[in-house]
């Protein structure tokens, strides 16, 4: 996988810019930049053309949380559009994925996401590592941490798109 070096339009090493924060309808997605890197934090948009017509840089890589519509409906036509933007998330969120569009076999994996295993650190990039952990809030639903390191310190985030502390059936 091939991560862009150009810089971010923000001065800031970690800012947010929210496209949807899961008010009504219109899903939950967030864009990350953490120092050189763009991380979309899931995908819930029905209209898309808010990232598509924008001018800025596209993602350096996509995550998605679980599979609710809120966080995943735009997530294909995402794909399809820009097919070289990785998406990683869990392997029961990527099954779970396929029920969504019917044009995928309902509970079988969606090849274009690419699976994280529990706890296991991805190294993205020299300076920039993932990892996911449980959300709890339905099978597959993960949190991601994000690592960033540079010259002056390392920062770290933690995104979950929804998540439950307390025991029940689905989990």
């Amino acid at each position: 996988m091939s991560i862009s070096q150009g810089e971010t339009k923000s001065p800031l090493p970690l800012s947010c810019f929210t496209y949807a924060a899961g008010h009504g309808n219109e899903g939950v997605c967030l864009l990350m930049h953490l120092g050189k890197y763009r991380i979309l934090l899931d995908c819930g948009l029905a209209d898309l053309s808010p990232i598509l017509e924008q001018e800025q840089e596209l993602p350096d890589l996509i995550f998605c949380s679980h599979a609710h519509e809120d966080h995943c409906r735009g997530l294909r036509s995402l794909h399809q559009a820009f097919p070289q933007i990785p998406i990683y998330t869990s392997e029961v969120t990527a099954k779970l994925l396929s029920c969504h569009w019917i044009e995928e076999q309902s509970g079988q994996q969606v090849s274009w996401c690419q699976i994280l295993s529990w706890q296991s650190v991805l190294e993205i990039a020299p300076d920039l590592q993932i990892k996911l952990v449980p959300a709890g809030h339905l099978p597959g639903a993960a949190a991601i941490i994000i690592t960033y390191t540079n010259a002056e310190r390392r920062y770290r985030v933690m995104y979950s798109g929804d998540f439950s502390v307390s025991n029940f059936q689905l989990v």
